[in-house]
């Protein structure tokens, strides 16, 4: 996607299920990246653990960067046919990335529910377009 061309922005339920399907594909990738420590910590609570938090945060961010950057959308919101873009119309850089990953964990949404544009879009000058 290169240009905002019959675009327009998503509302909150579109985003809201987008996230939701999102979040069911990226659970379904962290069991199964969570297999070695299973397997290694011989089913014993590792939960605690600092490594597996770390290497958890680096596959959920590792998941959003890498689709957002290549293909402008994650599977959740291919399914949904919306397209990630800076506010030019352009692909988002890495930066925009992670600050958008930042701020939606510490609940850019909820500016949503008021009508407004969700606080990691605004601080990361990035916003969700509809292309169907």
């Amino acid at each position: 996607m290169n240009n905002k061309n019959n675009t327009r922005p998503i509302g909150f339920l579109k985003n809201l299920i987008v996230c939701v399907y999102d979040l069911l594909l990226l659970f379904s990738i962290l069991f199964f990246a969570s297999f070695p420590f299973v397997i290694y910590f011989d089913n014993q609570s590792f939960g605690d653990n600092i490594i597996y938090r770390i290497y958890l945060g680096i596959i959920i961010v590792s998941y959003y960067t890498y689709f957002w950057k290549t293909h402008g959308q994650t599977l959740g919101m291919k399914s949904w046919k919306v397209y990630l873009m800076n506010n030019n119309g352009g692909e988002i850089t890495f930066k925009q990335c992670i600050t958008r990953i930042v701020f939606a964990l510490l609940g850019g949404h909820v500016t949503m529910l008021l009508g407004f544009q969700s606080v990691h879009s605004y601080i990361s000058k990035t916003s969700i377009y509809d292309k169907s």
